[in-house]
This record gives C-alpha cells, sequence and structure tokens, in this order.
C-alpha cells in the first residue's frame, strides 16, 4: 500500500513533459536566503508598517513561500494553507493526516493493525522496564540473570510481533517536541504551478495552487529524534529530495520512488548545487549526491548539526562552530574528491541558524547571538559582534534583502543592518514569538509568527 510525501526546490524545467512556470522557490527562497531585488522595510511593529496580517489557526515553523498572486504557509498538524498575497485573505487549507490521504478502504485496515500495535506495546513497555531495571543493578545473582534472560527472551518475541504489523509501523505519528517543533517545521516548495510540503508524521503530498491534492504518499522512515521532523524538500529538475531518516528521490509528478540512499537523518535542509553539467544536492551532514540517482560522489568534512550549507558561485560554505569552503571541481564523475579552500573557527559556541553570504561575506550568527562575519574567500573574520537581541535564541535563519541583513531571535525580536565590512546598525523591532524566517517580495516582508502571519510594508 502506497501513501508518500513529496518536497522540493528546483529550477524551470520540463516535469514529465509539463514546463514549469517560474523558477523554484521553497527553502530560503532559493535557498540562499538572499532577496537581492528588494526594496525591503526596516522599521515595524505589531501595528507599525503593518499592510496586513492573518490570524493562523495554530503554529508552525515553515517560512511563507510566495508564488504569484497567493502566499503559502502550514499550520499544526498537518495543514498546507493558502492565502491571498494582497490582503491575507484565506483562499484553501488541505489538511493531510493519515486518514486525509487514504481511502476508508485502506483506513479501516490500517486501524485494524493500529488497535493490534497498541496492545503489543502494553504489553511490551512494563517488561522493557522490568529488563532495564535489572540491568541496571550494580550486582546480579544468578537468579538475576536468570530472569534478564527470561525479560529479553519475552521483550524479543513482542517485537518480533510489532514487526509483523507494518501498517502500524507506517502509521504510527513519530515522537516531536511540540513546544518549539511540532510537525510543520519544513518549509514547502513550488514551481510555479504546484507546491509540494512534508510534514512530520512523514506524509509527502503535491497540490496544485488551487488546492487539489494530486498525490501523496507516506514514507516509511522511521526518524528518531526525539525533536521530531526540520528538513525542508528540495525540488531540482523533475526530482523531489526528501529527508526524513533515509534520504529519498521522488519523482515530482506522480510521487513514485526513483531512488533511497541511507544515511541517516539531518535537521539542516539539503540545498542544489551544480557541479559540471550535473545537479548535485548537499546535505548538511556534508555528503554530496548526484540528484539523477542518489550516489554519494563525494563526502566533504563538513558536517551541521542543525543548519543547511551556502552555495555560491561555484563554492560550497559549511558554517558552524567550524566552518570550511570548498570549490566545486569543472566536472563530476562517480566518485570526486572536493579539496578544502579554507575553513575557520567560529565563536559563539552552537549555529542553529543558516548563515547567508552577500558581496563576498559570509555573516552567521551563534544561537547565543553573536555575529561572525567572515571574507568568503579567506575565511578570515572581517568582525565580531555581540547583538542584544533579548533573552531568547536565535533559531531563524539569517537574510539579505536589499542592502540590509536581517538577524531574529526566537522572541521575535528582529535585527537590521546595513551589509559590509563594518557593523552598522539600521533598527530593531519586534513582532510576537517565530522561528521562522522572514522573506521578502519588492518593498515587503513576510513573517509567520507563532499566530500570525504578517506582511509588513513601506
Amino acid at each position: 500500500m502506497k501513501i508518500q510525501v513529496l518536497l522540493a526546490v528546483c529550477c524551470c524545467q520540463l516535469l514529465a513533459g509539463v514546463s514549469f512556470a517560474q523558477t523554484a522557490v521553497g527553502w530560503r527562497g532559493d535557498g540562499t536566503g538572499v532577496f537581492a531585488k528588494t526594496n525591503p522595510p526596516t522599521k515595524w511593529s505589531t501595528t507599525e508598517n503593518v499592510v496586513w496580517s492573518a490570524k493562523m489557526s495554530s503554529p508552525s515553523n515553515a517560512h511563507p513561500v510566495i508564488v504569484g498572486d497567493k502566499i503559502f504557509t502550514c499550520s499544526e498538524p498537518f495543514d498546507l494553507v493558502c492565502l491571498s498575497l494582497s490582503d491575507g485573505k484565506e483562499l484553501w487549507r488541505s489538511s493531510n493526516s493519515y486518514q486525509d490521504v487514504t481511502t476508508k478502504v485502506q483506513w479501516k485496515t490500517i486501524e485494524v493493525e493500529l488497535a493490534l500495535a497498541q496492545k503489543v506495546r502494553a504489553k511490551l513497555e512494563p517488561v522493557q522496564a522490568a529488563l532495564k531495571e535489572l540491568r541496571d543493578k550494580n550486582e546480579t545473582t544468578p537468579a538475576d540473570d536468570a530472569q534478564i534472560e527470561q525479560l529479553r527472551e519475552h521483550v524479543e518475541t513482542l517485537e518480533v510481533e510489532l514487526k509483523s504489523l507494518p501498517l502500524a509501523a507506517r502509521y504510527t505519528l513519530p515522537i516531536t517536541q511540540q513546544q518549539y517543533n511540532g510537525y510543520t517545521t519544513a518549509t514547502p516548495t513550488s514551481d510555479g504551478r504546484h507546491i509540494w510540503s512534508v510534514f512530520g508524521n512523514r506524509v509527502v503530498a503535491c497540490h496544485d495552487l488551487d488546492g487539489h491534492r494530486k498525490w501523496a504518499e507516506v514514507l516509511p522512515d522511521h526518524p528518531q529524534a526525539m525533536w521530531g521532523h526540520s528538513s525542508s524538500p528540495l525540488l531540482i529538475g523533475d526530482k523531489l529530495v526528501v529527508n526524513i531518516e533515509g534520504i529519498v528521490g521522488l519523482d515530482a509528478k506522480t510521487g513514485r520512488q526513483l531512488w533511497r540512499t541511507k544515511y541517516g537523518q539531518s535537521w539542516g535542509s539539503a540545498v542544489r548545487g551544480r557541479i559540471g553539467d550535473v545537479d548535485v544536492a548537499l546535505l548538511a551532514n556534508g555528503r554530496v549526491l548526484r540528484a539523477a540517482d542518489g550516489k554519494v560522489i563525494d563526502r566533504v568534512p563538513g558536517n551541521l548539526a542543525d543548519a543547511s550549507a551556502v552555495v555560491s558561485n561555484g563554492i560550497a560554505y559549511y558554517v558552524g562552530i567550524r566552518a570550511a569552503a570548498f570549490p566545486f571541481p569543472s566536472q563530476a564523475a562517480d566518485k570526486i574528491d572536493i579539496a578544502t579552500k579554507w575553513t575557520a573557527q567560529l565563536k559563539g559556541g552552537t549555529f542553529f541558524a543558516s548563515p547567508v553570504i552577500h558581496e563576498g561575506l559570509i555573516y552567521a550568527v551563534s544561537t547565543q547571538h553573536v555575529l561572525n562575519v567572515l571574507d568568503a574567500d579567506t575565511g578570515e573574520a572581517v568582525y565580531l559582534k555581540r547583538l542584544i537581541l533579548g533573552h531568547q535564541p536565535v533559531w531563524p535563519s539569517l537574510c539579505v534583502a536589499g542592502r540590509y541583513l536581517y538577524v531574529s531571535s526566537r522572541d521575535g525580536t528582529t535585527l537590521v543592518l546595513e551589509t559590509g565590512r563594518e557593523y552598522k546598525e539600521v533598527s530593531r523591532n519586534t513582532l510576537a514569538y517565530f522561528i521562522s524566517t522572514p522573506v521578502f517580495r519588492g518593498n515587503r516582508m513576510y513573517v509567520r509568527t507563532s499566530e500570525r502571519l504578517y506582511c509588513i510594508g513601506i
């Protein structure tokens, strides 16, 4: 039984005979976080320079995606929401729960297995707890050893019973951290005619811009991270690259799985690169995958726990506590060796926010509010500055709009700086709690807070 999930970030190409209407947009716009042809606002509040704000039914960390005269966002637990870009009026929403993406007949079969699995788990949990308690004792007696073996065998028997219920495993919600993450942290992606979304329940869905679901799939992944799912889909040509537990390439038109690469869960989203005439996906864990077949052609020593790599002028930058630059070779092959141009150590602790590169400078902000500005050519520090951004961590990713750098913290405070080799503060603004990342078009900025979607304009 099939029910999958689809994700995307790509360029104007043919999708099984269907021409894309525009360059794909999704995570951080085109993946870089740079919105060059904009004249954005630098001053706002919940009342000042608000063009419109739309009340959201529930939170989401996915940032908005602008497609034509529509703007898309997500809402917990599994909703894709479409609003009018001009006034924020909701045009449609689509729920993508397990029941939504299965037929009534399929769901009845699934429910039977879910009920059986619940009974097995009710037996399994106390046995596992008893086994752990005995194993944790500092000393064991021969009697304890015998009981440990008996409990271990009982656990194995029940686990085998659970494995005989594959539908229950596939349609049981993965764990997540509801307070901060939920099931809608991944940002959708669009080619201008369709929009692909992925949710923490492992559902990948494709809709047209009028809200008709074209297909949906439930992936068989079993992510174990207690914080849940974060990585956004990446559209490359006719393939949607999705990273939940493994990395899969799906046919963007049908949702059919084309390839799967087994390299583990990643919080950071994949980004697109091009080596010679070959499209590649760069994973946060340093692996470089050929988009055509999912083959790993190299693994660079950059490894980001939470952020995404950034590609600029044929160079991949992995920026965290340790930063490095990797120039692409002129041609791709089954195996390549991407050399390291430079490495650097950043200051300030951990880095959750993805960096941004603009006019030869790298801007990276640590979770603890320390801004590191590096020369993109050499990796040398240009300046270091501890920012005043309230008491919450910097989780939203950085972005450059026009000639300004936007840095936000979780309490909704955004610092606007002039880009360049010197620190120049322009303004400090506060909306409300958000983890999402702002996006820009023209002279407007769009921000998804926990409770509202704001359009800020001059």
